[in-house]
């Protein structure tokens, strides 16, 4: 049996079953699958079955129609078993095939059900011991769980290296397995490339590009007995799972054992010469950097933060020196918390006596503008969206190039 899950849209949860040879779907009501979001066409894109599985060809939708993260055009693109489809950007579905017993089929005896094929109660966690969210603890609760740039994921990590959806976490019988989900730089793990679907062992490392680093823990409930009221260091608050749950989990390292001094700035000489530097106070990381940088990659632009390094550190100060260098443009987040840090000040100072371009983005309209800034005329960021201002942004930056 084949379905499409929507895990982003009008009715999370919801199932549709594919049984046509052709599916169509889109927010007209001559659809079989009808989807009703301003995101969708009329006629958006059709499923037509090849085989065993389906393939995908896009309506000439206004907004597209997206297969794991990569716009499906020119063409069928196919589905295969965990394939992410996307409707625009507010819907996302996942494809699944239901292996089901043959009807007559000789069920498994009891006896055989008694076996211990399952795990012993655990609970389970994905942490980030590099990149984005240092120290950060996801608890995994769903049976799939995505993880990747866009922030629909159930685990963003808003890394430049890290695709829109990236990898797939799966609840299996012993626990959980993690596919690829053809990301553009790969995930590897325990240092080898993730090609195929394969099951966690408690402490496996999965890397995400080369800067971003996961590590996966499996904690036996019965541990959880034991006193550690003492051992703070090993105490970490979870900020983040896929159900939103507030709680504090005891690993078995200490959270200040990863120096990220040991990764280096991550950067080859050269590497940002057609790049664009995004500054900004991490304070408006969430809210302004982190979905402005998005929107500018889905327009084709490369962006550096200094997101994934330690502020004031000897790598920090390193890449930003890089950056300054090889960067030809700075966007300069205009915000409360930026116009009072004296870090970002001599930054952007540094970058026009260098006599390269600096665009500010405005994010609180109470701001004034101050100095050579007021030379520039700035672009007004709207939480809501951020769209808006990478498309202003982007006409800005072609004028440059």
């Amino acid at each position: 049996m084949l379905r499409l899950i929507m895990r982003r849209g009008p009715t999370p949860g919801a199932i549709y079953e594919l049984e046509r040879d052709d599916i169509t779907i889109g927010r007209g009501s001559k659809n079989v699958i009808v989807i009703r979001d301003n995101e969708v066409s009329r006629d958006h894109c059709k499923l037509i079955r090849n085989g065993d599985d389906y393939h995908v060809i896009d309506g000439e939708s206004s907004n597209g129609t997206f297969i794991n993260g990569q716009r499906a055009t020119g063409g069928a693109w196919p589905l295969r078993p965990g394939s992410v489809l996307e409707l625009g950007d507010s819907i996302t579905f996942e494809y699944e095939r239901l292996n089901l017993p043959a009807f007559g089929a000789r069920l498994k005896t009891t006896e055989t059900l008694a076996r211990p094929d399952v795990e012993t109660p655990a609970r389970h966690y994905i942490t980030v011991t590099a990149g984005p969210g240092l120290g950060h603890i996801f608890p995994l609760d769903d049976i799939i769980i995505t993880v990747g740039r866009e922030p629909g994921n159930d685990i963003t990590l808003p890394d430049p290296e890290v695709s829109r959806y990236h990898l797939r976490l799966r609840k299996e019988k012993r626990g959980y397995s993690a596919e690829d989900m053809g990301s553009t730089n790969g995930t590897l793990l325990n240092g080898q490339p993730l090609t195929q679907p394969s099951m966690l062992a408690n402490k496996d490392v999965l890397r995400l590009g080369t800067m971003v680093q996961l590590e996966y823990v499996r904690q036996a409930i019965e541990a959880d007995t034991s006193p550690l009221e003492e051992d703070t260091d090993n105490v970490l608050p979870v900020v983040g799972s896929a159900m939103a749950r507030q709680e504090t989990l005891h690993v078995p390292y200490s959270a200040k054992a990863m120096n990220t001094r040991m990764l280096g700035t991550g950067l080859e000489g050269g590497a940002l010469n057609d790049h664009i530097l995004l500054v900004y106070d991490r304070y408006d990381w969430q809210k302004v950097a982190a979905p402005l940088m998005l929107a500018l990659q889905d327009f084709g632009h490369k962006v550096w933060v200094d997101q994934y390094l330690t502020y004031d550190t000897d790598p920090w100060r390193a890449a930003i020196e890089q950056a300054k260098r090889e960067c030809s443009l700075m966007i300069l987040v205009v915000s409360p918390q930026s116009m009072t840090n004296t870090v970002l000040k001599q930054i952007y100072r540094d970058f026009r006596i260098m006599g390269k371009p600096v665009v500010p983005l405005l994010y609180d309209s109470v701001i004034p503008l101050t100095g050579m800034l007021n030379a520039t005329h700035p672009i007004i960021f709207q939480a809501q969206a951020p769209q808006l201002a990478a498309q202003q942004l982007a006409e800005v930056i072609t004028k440059y190039k």
